[in-house]
């Protein structure tokens, strides 16, 4: 993002962290902005997290209503099977953290999951979801 303070609307998130995490080297995974039904891991996926929205703290008469989204990075290190796959997780858990902090807009760290076992079209993946608290207008 280019403004440190700019509100951004709910259906601008998504893409403009997916700016944020996009890949800089050939090594770096691909960045998914909207939700897919099978993807080749390393990846990371951009979801919403639960609940969606919440009313955040905002002029209540005048100008955009001011909500909380929890927009979240499905870090998908592998399939379920032996393998590097949790210091793939730890990598990209670490690489999502770090471009989010040097970037000029604030991102709010909610949060990192342990790690978890996720099922995308009938296949078990190794993740971990990195979750931001996102101002937000709608």
């Amino acid at each position: 993002m280019s403004v440190a303070t700019q509100l951004v609307d709910l259906t601008a998130l998504r893409d403009a962290l997916g700016a944020v995490l996009a890949p800089v080297n050939e090594d770096d995974p691909p960045v998914l902005v909207d939700v897919v039904d099978a993807l080749t891991p390393p990846a990371l996926m951009l979801i919403w997290g639960d609940p969606w929205l919440e009313p955040g703290t905002g002029r209540p008469t005048m100008g955009p209503c001011i909500w909380t989204a929890r927009l979240q990075v499905l870090a998908v290190a592998s399939r379920l099977e032996p393998g590097p796959g949790i210091r793939t997780l730890e990598s990209l858990v670490t690489q999502v953290v770090e471009r989010t902090k040097a970037d000029v807009y604030t991102w709010k760290l909610d949060g990192v999951s342990g790690p978890r076992v996720f099922d995308i079209a009938g296949l078990s993946y190794l993740g971990a979801r990195v979750t931001y608290l996102v101002p937000t207008a709608v």
